[in-house]
């Protein structure tokens, strides 16, 4: 697929594509939204988004890819006598409720090895775009938003999902707002310009965002290196921005196949 070169320069600077405020677009259309994430916390990064979906009327499920098992600085006093698995799981349905979202699926596939595993978490994903119909998936971008495998697997496994879906939903990849793009990048590549679809939080979303981020307490140590050390409502208040490359139904298509 040709793209340009400085293609991802400009994104990484923010000066590629068109940029849509989230609250323009027609949310209430999609229907129902699929959320394929590598793990749980992970749906931190898209709170903002979700919130308005959910405000929006359009129904969340979610898929979270592996178990989470393997941070080495999980809280061990946190977990107590439940598997790493377990405490995860507990804490995510914690966060579901704040976010009015029902269902969940949990294939627990290895934790930091997700890339090992594309065939049976691109099933997963197949399974549930078949079964849910959704109108838009969200996901990490091609760079899995920080650089982690897991994030950057995700990303392959849903497109691989795409390729062959029956139904083309929308896309929207999870990616970093300046000042971070000026470091990440996104990764994006294709033939034209993308959607870049942005969004400022509210304060009430941002008051959700810190209560899901504290919820999860097994994994606080790696949480404070998201925010620098800040408390989660004072970064909240100095970055409040989400941002997406967000892609049509027939662009998101065109993408995902070779």
């Amino acid at each position: 697929m040709p793209y340009s070169r400085s293609q991802g320069l400009r994104l990484r600077f923010g000066l590629e594509g068109t940029r849509t405020p989230v609250e323009s677009l027609d949310l209430a259309s999609l229907g129902r939204a699929l959320v394929v994430l590598a793990h749980t916390d992970d749906e931190i990064n898209t709170i903002g988004l979700l919130s308005r979906l959910s405000a929006a009327g359009v129904a969340v499920d979610l898929i979270v890819l592996t178990d989470g098992a393997a941070n080495k600085s999980t809280d061990e006093t946190v977990v107590g006598a439940r598997s790493h698995f377990e405490c995860r799981r507990d804490e995510l349905h914690a966060a579901m409720k704040e976010l009015s979202i029902t269902d969940a699926v949990l294939p627990a596939l290895p934790d930091g090895k997700l890339g090992a595993h594309l065939d049976a978490a691109t099933t997963v994903v197949s399974v549930e775009l078949a079964r849910r119909s959704p109108g838009l998936v969200i996901t990490f971008d091609p760079r899995g938003l920080n650089g982690h495998p897991d994030h950057i697997a995700a990303n392959v496994v849903t497109r691989r999902a795409l390729a062959t879906a029956t139904r083309a939903p929308a896309l929207a990849m999870i990616s970093p707002p300046p000042p971070f793009s000026w470091a990440l990048g996104s990764g994006f590549r294709s033939p034209t310009p993308p959607t870049i679809a942005t969004l400022t939080l509210t304060s009430d979303e941002r008051e959700r965002k810190a209560r899901v981020f504290e919820g999860y307490r097994s994994q606080w140590k790696t949480l404070r290196l998201m925010t620098a050390g800040l408390p989660p409502r004072a970064f909240f208040r100095l970055f409040p921005a989400e941002w997406y490359v967000w892609l049509r139904a027939d662009a998101a298509r065109e993408w995902a196949r070779p």
